[in-house]
């Protein structure tokens, strides 16, 4: 069967007008160019509507060809089967099915599967797309809320090696991050991709000298890490545009939604309780009692009912809450 076809050579993007002859013994030839290959050695590519058909030579060379006809017949005279995706086209039952079950999934995510997709899209997005979310979070947020650290170097070292004690050997990655936030205030938040940042505001409330409370925080945090809380709370947020963004690779809408959570500390009773679980057992593994972490939050407890409806304290505990059941929930762990 003679198929009319266009040839690239792969060194130019010149293009050459050819015939391309299958015959009977299973070779293709182009006596033009000298080609004779087996039909084994073709890739002929799955049909998609009229678009030009691609057939992959060896030595780099491709053709296209429209006459996709001819193609669908000699690939069925010579027993190759036909494209699963062709099929599927030139089926109006399979089309308006692949519709419907495709608008049905979508409504599905945007709706009562909030929860679902969330957490569904949060496991499949890969490292590097929480590594660049994380990137254009923290370039956010170091613009508008953090400034350098002026604890001392000896406060950051004790802070340190807690820190190290509960990271040390993970195969997940890990930094911790010292930042001064009048804006913020009292806080430590995590970032998809391991970095978790804490304030000097915060460390200032502790009332351990060897920041074993603070230990507790940081252990904390790590599980939103583990959990992939912000991440998942930020796709909830904005799920159509995520699906979209999935789709199109345009993570904009992540990274965008990412720092207004952390900034207002927005999560949820559940995803709190999860990383207090969390914090229990990292702060089991390490031997460090759990009263100190429980003393801290009483502390930032008291700072809320002192400051007024506008401070930082009061728009951290308003969404992040320290209810004296997650305080009462640390001391049942203390002995």
């Amino acid at each position: 069967m003679l198929i009319n076809a266009v040839l690239y050579d792969g060194q130019t993007s010149k293009e050459h007008e050819v015939t391309i002859d299958f015959t009977f013994g299973r070779r293709v030839k182009i006596a033009s160019c000298n080609i004779d290959v087996a039909l084994e050695d073709v890739v002929i590519e799955s049909r998609l509507g009229n678009t030009p058909r691609v057939m992959e030579f060896p030595n780099g060379v491709r053709c296209k060809s429209r006459e996709n006809d001819k193609i669908d017949q000699l690939l069925h005279d010579f027993g190759l089967r036909k494209s699963k995706t062709h099929k599927i086209e030139s089926s109006l039952v399979l089309t308006l099915g692949s519709v419907l079950l495709t608008v049905g999934f979508i409504w599905f995510l945007l709706t009562g599967g909030a929860n679902y997709s969330a957490n569904f899209l949060a496991s499949i997005l890969p490292q590097s797309t929480l590594n660049e979310v994380s990137r254009i979070t923290i370039s956010q947020l170091e613009e508008h809320y953090l400034k350098p650290s002026k604890l001392s170097q000896g406060q950051k070292e004790v802070i340190q090696a807690h820190f190290d004690s509960i990271t040390k050997g993970e195969k997940q990655y890990y930094k911790l991050h010292f930042r001064s936030s009048p804006e913020m205030g009292a806080n430590a938040f995590a970032l998809p991709s391991g970095d978790i940042f804490l304030t000097d505001q915060l460390v200032a409330l502790s009332r351990d000298k060897e920041f074993r409370d603070i230990l507790g925080v940081l252990a904390h945090e790590k599980g939103h890490v583990v959990e992939k809380h912000s991440l998942r709370m930020a796709i909830k947020t904005g799920v159509a545009g995520v699906v979209i963004g999935y789709m199109t690779g345009d993570i904009s809408v992540i990274a965008t939604t990412i720092p207004t959570i952390l900034v207002n500390s927005s999560y949820s009773r559940a995803f709190e309780h999860e990383a207090d679980e969390h914090a229990v057992k990292e702060l089991q593994k390490v031997g460090v009692s759990t009263k100190y972490v429980a003393h801290l939050f009483e502390v930032l407890s008291k700072a809320h009912e002192k400051s007024d409806s506008n401070s930082s304290f009061m728009k951290m505990t308003a969404s992040h809450p320290l209810t004296s059941e997650r305080i009462a929930y640390f001391y049942s762990y203390a002995h």
